[in-house]
């Protein structure tokens, strides 16, 4: 069990400045290892068709990663965000994303992470992790495949583990969103996730995806070099453990169209087209990933005074109508929203806007939109 207090300290995720985002320095060529003692072939990543319906999930917390200016948070009540989580989930397969941060030294985050992932476990939700890489120096770099390697075990021996995550946007160079701008990132997945998957593959649990996730900026056709450098480094090992590729997308506010108070629904599914084509036809080949899933790993809509809850159900819609039809297409298994509640509803600064539910767990439009859509097309 963990206390409301708890719940709310697992590390913030990177709903923030995709804005930022611009191209890791150069981390060099080495080839990841597995262990020798497990084959290629029994590591390689299960490659499921496309599902016959999307699976959904949520961040269950209000707490961002916060680029612009931000209020602090008002307090979680973890009984109530279980009930909110679980009125979404219905009868459905349903999804809780939970952070965690490698830093090289206090490993509390871990701690917080895997007390969090055992907490909703228990209460019948699936758990998606993301080890994010956060070094607190260049030194300590050196010890995140380790660490990955250690929270994946831990991670494998809950039976509602679905997926591991190694790092969050690479390509996002805001400090307090994403993990671009700590040195070694390129490498740091690279050797992680054939790593990660080594590590669950020896616990029993080939069905437990490894991946890693991108940031759809300003140009999400453009096939960044990160793509390209992410094989070089990895090589065969890489390539053959990734099981999914998650994509965090946000139209009308880190997405195209950029900012924009009310995007129709004509944008925000042109959009998500675009970025999703772009990704399965030219990022995950030039990558060498191919065959992997897609996940929609962060999406979402935060609300202002200028920004409304009309205008967040209507791109809640868009958005799922989008990654529905996508499914067959591009081979979008899962959509994960962000954010369950707002962190602070009253304070007018963005990025505590993004909740389905207003701080004091008050409904927004798109809370009973998401139910619903869930109950009618969630796996």
């Amino acid at each position: 069990m963990i206390t409301p207090v708890r719940m709310v300290l697992v590390s913030l995720p990177a709903a923030c400045c995709l804005a930022a985002i611009a191209l890791p320095s150069s981390e060099g060529s080495r080839t990841a290892r597995g262990p020798a003692s497990l084959a290629a072939a029994s590591v390689a990543a299960a490659r499921a068709p496309a599902p016959a319906r999307l699976r959904f999930g949520i961040y269950p917390s209000g707490l961002a990663g916060c680029a612009r200016r931000c209020a602090p948070p008002v307090a979680e009540d973890a009984a109530r965000s279980l009930a909110a989580v679980k009125r979404l989930k219905g009868d459905r397969a349903f999804v809780v994303h939970l952070y965690g941060d490698y830093t090289g030294g206090s490993d509390a985050s871990a701690g917080r992470l895997l007390s969090d992932a055992s907490w909703w476990a228990s209460h019948g939700l699936q758990v998606a992790a993301i080890l994010r890489y956060r070094p607190e120096s260049r030194r300590a770099a050196g010890g995140y495949r380790a660490w990955v390697r250690a929270q994946a075990r831990r991670l494998a021996a809950l039976p509602q583990t679905v997926s591991i995550q190694i790092a969050n946007e690479p390509t996002n160079m805001a400090r307090a969103a994403g993990d671009g701008s700590y040195p070694g990132v390129i490498e740091a997945i690279a050797t992680a996730v054939p790593a990660a998957r080594n590590a669950v593959v020896a616990a029993g649990r080939r069905d437990i995806l490894i991946g890693f996730n991108w940031a759809a900026g300003a140009r999400p056709a453009t096939t960044e070099p990160i793509w390209r450098r992410l094989r070089q480094a990895g090589g065969t090992p890489f390539t053959r453990a990734v099981g999914f590729v998650a994509v965090n997308v946000y139209p009308g506010t880190w997405s195209q169209p950029w900012s924009t108070s009310a995007p129709t629904a004509t944008q925000i599914r042109a959009t998500m087209r675009s970025t999703l084509r772009a990704m399965r036809s030219k990022h995950m080949v030039a990558a060498g990933v191919s065959r992997a899933a897609i996940t929609i790993g962060e999406t979402g809509y935060p609300t202002t005074a200028r920004r409304t809850q009309a205008t967040q159900d209507r791109v809640l819609r868009a958005i799922a109508a989008a990654a529905d039809a996508a499914r067959t297409t591009y081979g979008v298994t899962d959509l994960y929203w962000f954010a369950l509640r707002d962190g602070t509803s009253a304070s007018g600064h963005l990025e505590n806007g993004y909740g389905l539910l207003r701080d004091d767990y008050s409904a927004k439009p798109a809370y009973a939109t998401l139910r619903s859509l869930i109950a009618r097309i969630g796996a």
